[in-house]
């Protein structure tokens, strides 16, 4: 678990030329993602680096259905979505309507409209690796529901939020600096970009999304920067 948490695994991603090059629809459930990885070998061995690990975060996924013996997508939505009072935010099936459900766009020079939409790049459900759907609102919810002890102990809380590699903990980055104590993640795909940053000394969470490409992760650093120079009186 400690090395899954902390990308320490060694394994690599699920995305790969059989997930490019298959049907979206043949991937809803976490079971549906195992043939991805079958017969995958590490790419060095537990614990020797970091290397972020979209696999590793499957297979977290994997093991909340064992351990609790409820789907993964149920045991998300009861145990972190609804404490945390995040009414807007899961994992959607991109084929079925969704009302107010934003679409990605990706640039595109040689189309008409300089743009095309992400619909055939993305997976059409979300999963533990990513793929899911929030609101800048939610993401506060999140942080606010974290650090109040809604979803964890302090003493989780803590083991989570401590850099067990370089800048990373238990699936959040960490980091220490002119901003003090800052934990969180960013994350991308073809047609959008967001980032979440808790500023646990001052005080302060930054949610940004877009839905264009990198389009959220600039403002996050420039918020950051910002508020590290802000100085104490």
């Amino acid at each position: 678990m400690h090395h899954l948490l902390t990308h320490t695994s060694g394994l690599g991603s699920y995305f790969n030329d059989t997930y490019w090059n298959g049907s979206r629809e043949l991937y809803r459930s976490v079971e549906d993602f195992k043939p991805l990885v079958k017969g995958d070998t590490l790419q060095f061995e537990p614990g020797e680096r970091f290397s972020y690990s979209n696999t590793g975060m499957l297979l977290l996924g994997v093991v909340i259905q064992s351990a609790t013996g409820q789907d993964y997508f149920d045991y998300i939505r009861e145990n972190i979505y609804r404490p945390a009072g995040m009414n807007n935010s899961d994992s959607y099936e991109m084929d079925f309507p969704v009302e107010n459900l934003a679409i990605g766009y990706v640039p595109a020079p040689n189309s008409p409209w300089k743009w095309e939409n992400n619909l055939y790049k993305h997976v059409i459900k979300g999963g533990p690796a990513g793929g899911g759907f929030s609101t800048v609102e939610d993401l506060f919810h999140f942080a606010q529901a974290l650090q109040s002890g809604k979803l964890l102990s302090k003493t989780s809380l803590d083991e989570m939020w401590t850099a067990h590699t370089d800048r990373y903990g238990y699936g959040f980055s960490v980091e220490e600096g002119p901003a003090g104590k800052v934990v969180g993640h960013g994350g991308g795909f073809p047609g959008l970009n967001g980032n979440l940053d808790i500023f646990v000394d001052k005080g302060y969470t930054v949610a940004v999304l877009s839905n264009y490409d990198n389009g959220a992760s600039p403002l996050a650093r420039r918020i950051y920067e910002m508020i590290g120079g802000i100085q104490e009186e």
